[in-house]
């Protein structure tokens, strides 16, 4: 058994080798921070088969999959990383085939950032540890992805994770760290809007009244040999598989869009919040005023995607362009998003969303799938 008792959350989480559990939480409650007890940073005890871990990190025991790929990538391509893993633990290369396919030999920093997630998951799972710790492991992935994961996710996992529709017909037990306590609770609570909202997770979907009609255009580009046209009030997302150029798309629109992509840390320029975001409303709107004096670097990876939404909201620009906007969100900061997008459109502006996640598709005037 794997037993993780958190310094600075009470209660104690338990997985057995033969089965999966979930980790429910809003953004900031310690999720990640009991992710990355393997670190052995003194965040949180942990013992595995009645043996303390950090005493000897045997990681063929116990690994992890980090929410940042950039944190445990090792080599230039996945062919390469496969070859270094093998020097040291028994390999499945036939796994590491199924998620990767054609981009065995692409460049980590060349790949999507889907095909990039595919990657640190692929790094995990392919030397088969007892027991794994995932946190977020389907932010950034498309339909397939997502399915494919669920199917190889093994027994002894611990998945942390805000998609809770995703997680909820694939764990066994969940636990939810709510008020500096972690619990665990019935998974019917998972079906259960009214608790999910109260508790500030996800799993329901969000929608929106359109009362205006839409202005004339105010941006036309190019997106996989397809000329767009943006209008007015439009709220236009970008779907389509892992790779299909949803990103590669945003990035051409650099100096015609305020866009926002989804590494948050690249995209910092000030040292506190209050700095980032430029305005009291959006700080309130986004539920950030008591984080206004902190750094940004500080913050978890959901509250600084919220911090990048509000300077963009704060910005004036008449077009928005954001990149998986809802990474990392939890219920409250989907709710929050919504209200911007209702604003934004209200003052006339435009907004394009490139995503995966369905939990907002609801949101969007018009949906253009790349593939086609």
């Amino acid at each position: 058994m794997l037993v993780i008792s958190p310094i600075l959350i009470s209660g104690t989480i338990e997985v057995e080798d033969k089965e999966k559990v979930g980790l429910l939480g809003k953004n900031g409650t310690g999720k990640t921070t009991i992710i990355k007890s393997t670190l052995c940073d003194g965040t949180s005890r942990i013992s595995v088969d009645g043996e303390d871990f950090c005493s000897t990190r045997d990681y063929s025991k116990l690994s992890v999959v980090l929410q940042e790929p950039y944190s445990q990538v090792l080599a230039e391509t996945f062919k390469e990383e496969l070859r270094l893993i093998s020097k040291f633990h028994a390999v499945d290369a036939n796994l590491a085939k199924k998620l990767m396919g054609e981009y065995m030999d692409k460049k980590f920093i060349q790949l999507s950032d889907g095909y990039k997630k595919r990657y640190v998951i692929a790094t995990v799972l392919i030397s088969k540890p007892k027991y794994v710790l995932l946190d977020e492991p389907f932010a950034n992935l498309d339909r397939e992805a997502v399915s494919m994961v669920k199917e190889i996710l093994p027994l002894g996992s611990l998945i942390a994770e805000h998609r809770t529709r995703e997680i909820r017909d694939l764990v066994d037990r969940v636990y939810l760290i709510d008020e500096g306590k972690v619990e665990e609770i019935s998974r019917e609570k998972l079906y259960d809007e009214i608790f999910l909202k109260s508790k500030g997770l996800r799993g329901f979907k969000l929608t929106r009244e359109r009362e205006a009609k839409l202005g004339d255009v105010v941006l036309e580009f190019q997106a996989k040999g397809m000329t767009l046209r943006l209008r007015e009030r439009e709220v236009l997302c970008l779907v389509g598989k892992n790779g299909v150029g949803k990103t590669t798309t945003l990035k051409s629109l650099v100096g015609k869009a305020f866009v926002i992509f989804q590494n948050p840390d690249l995209q910092f320029f000030h040292a506190t919040v209050r700095e980032e975001v430029k305005g009291d409303e959006a700080l309130e709107l986004f539920g950030l005023k008591d984080k206004a004096e902190k750094s940004p670097y500080a913050l978890s990876y959901g509250e600084k995607m919220r911090v990048l939404i509000a300077s963009a909201f704060s910005s004036k620009s008449k077009v928005i362009a954001l990149d998986e906007p809802s990474t990392g969100m939890d219920g409250e900061s989907l709710i929050s998003f919504q209200k911007m997008i209702d604003l934004l459109v209200q003052e006339n502006r435009s907004i394009i969303i490139a995503t995966h996640d369905e939990d907002i598709i609801g949101l969007c005037d018009t949906v253009v799938n790349l593939e086609k």
